[in-house]
């Protein structure tokens, strides 16, 4: 096979040659017109008609140009350029019904060289009409970017502060909100510049530019302000108070600190935000006092927070006080006043003592906490009542104390020569039974009596 095609391969070659070239000899002499195309752009004419109606237009399917079908000879076919047509539509000549347009086709160059008539496909256009609307946009301001530790960025002057955007209703209907963009990366001082016009959408996403949109304004000059970012502490400081009974515990709020804005030199003498007044109002309160309060009222001048609309909500906490009894040994007692030389014995070994408190803290309580004393500085020898001076932290209430009965008793060398005389004289059960009423040692007043008559008696017996 392979040698079936090379076998007189040259001579093949030279029948190629020769049969192109007779081609060529036919086709000049006879020059036939052959049709061919080229895509030419679409024009469009008279648009001021729709805009003098407040109107404005786009072509469905977003059709920017369309195929020129012409006819012309084929010697002359390559001299026909895409730029020898003028394709374009008229709107005055739109079909409003159906927005329908003729294309029009017009040969600008070689005119000699195309034989009959050009024409286009598509040969209508089809022009969808939307009233035109003219819309005016505050100008917002979005920062881009982390300022400088400690800063953020404030509030933009902006030059000018609002601007007209025209175009389609639906596509401006898109449209929530103007602003610009300010790059503030590790800014620390104010930021000038200029900047154009973004659209944004209700969802605050970009929308992309449309050229079929238009705004009176490109360039925006603006001055933003960083200002110095500061913690503060909420300082909650109730007035009034509360009814009997009850006890103030504290306050409880969703927040207990804010981040604000301002001038270095006001910061600088702020730590804490302090929230008093009738919005903290106690008074009588038999229970919980919930609270909502804005933030924003209690904030110096020229301070702002950073973020949120500064609305809190504060529970002021308010219990009811409890009695409970408490059993404290005698033996917890100190005696103030105690010189040593009288002996105490409590007729009972505990004392019942009230204290009202909050019911967490009573929990805690025990009688190991307790400070209790009685004055015995000036108790003599007999039976006292008396009643214990208890102390306990400010936490707790003492309601009541049951009174204690002590017996009182001299100790010492003193007392045993008294009880001697005492067993040595008659009536000494009369003695003591008197001496425990009046409060004395017994026989410490017979004693003395006895003495003197004896010293009577003496005398007489002398005087004899």
């Amino acid at each position: 096979m392979k040698e079936k095609l090379t076998n007189n391969l040259g001579l093949k070659i030279l029948s190629v040659f020769l049969a192109f070239f007779i081609w060529l000899v036919v086709v000049s002499v006879s020059n036939p017109v052959i049709t061919q195309s080229q895509q030419v752009e679409l024009e469009i004419v008279n648009a001021n008609v729709l805009e003098s109606k407040n109107k404005t237009y786009e072509i469905i399917g977003d059709q920017k140009t369309v195929t020129v079908y012409y006819e012309v000879q084929t010697m002359e076919a390559g001299n026909i350029r895409a730029s020898d047509f003028r394709a374009y539509i008229d709107l005055a000549e739109m079909y409003e019904p159906t927005g329908s347009v003729p294309v029009y086709v017009e040969v600008v160059n070689h005119t000699r060289l195309i034989s009959g008539e050009p024409y286009t496909r598509p040969g209508v256009i089809r022009v969808q009409t939307e009233d035109l609307q003219r819309k005016a946009f505050d100008l917002t301001v979005k920062p881009v970017g982390n300022a400088a530790d400690g800063y953020a960025p404030g509030t933009a002057t902006l030059s000018p502060s609002y601007v007209y955007v025209s175009g389609p209703e639906s596509l401006v209907g898109q449209i929530s909100q103007v602003g610009i963009e300010i790059n503030v990366e590790n800014a620390s001082s104010n930021v000038t510049g200029t900047a154009s016009p973004i659209f944004y959408d209700a969802n605050g996403n970009e929308i992309a530019q449309n050229d079929r949109l238009t705004v009176n304004r490109t360039d925006i000059t603006y001055d933003l302000n960083i200002l110095r970012v500061k913690d503060l502490v909420l300082d909650f400081e109730p007035s009034g108070e509360v009814a009997d009974g009850y006890r103030y515990t504290g306050v409880e709020s969703s927040v207990n600190s804010v981040t604000v804005e301002g001038l270095k030199s006001t910061l600088a003498e702020i730590s804490s935000i302090t929230i008093s007044g009738e919005d903290l109002d106690m008074e009588g309160a038999t229970g919980d006092r919930r609270v909502t309060l804005d933030l924003t009222r209690y904030l110096p001048e020229g301070v702002h927070l950073t973020s949120g609309d500064g609305i809190i909500q504060v529970v002021i906490r308010v219990e009811p006080l409890t009695n409970r009894r408490f059993e404290l040994p005698v033996s917890q007692i100190r005696l103030e006043g105690d010189t040593g030389r009288y002996e105490y014995e409590f007729e009972q070994d505990t004392v019942s003592v009230v204290v009202q408190g909050l019911s967490e803290d009573l929990d805690q309580l025990t009688t190991g906490g307790f400070d209790a004393q009685i004055d015995v500085s000036s108790m003599g020898p007999g039976i006292h009542s008396a009643t214990a001076q208890v102390t306990l932290s400010s936490a707790y209430e003492i309601v009541s104390v049951s009174p204690s009965t002590i017996t009182v008793s001299e100790v010492g060398p003193a007392a045993a020569d008294e009880t001697s005389e005492g067993a040595g004289s008659s009536g000494s059960n009369t003695e003591e039974e008197s001496a425990a009423h009046t409060g004395t040692r017994p026989g410490s007043h017979g004693g003395d009596d006895a003495s003197e008559t004896t010293g009577e008696q003496n005398t007489s017996a002398t005087e004899g």
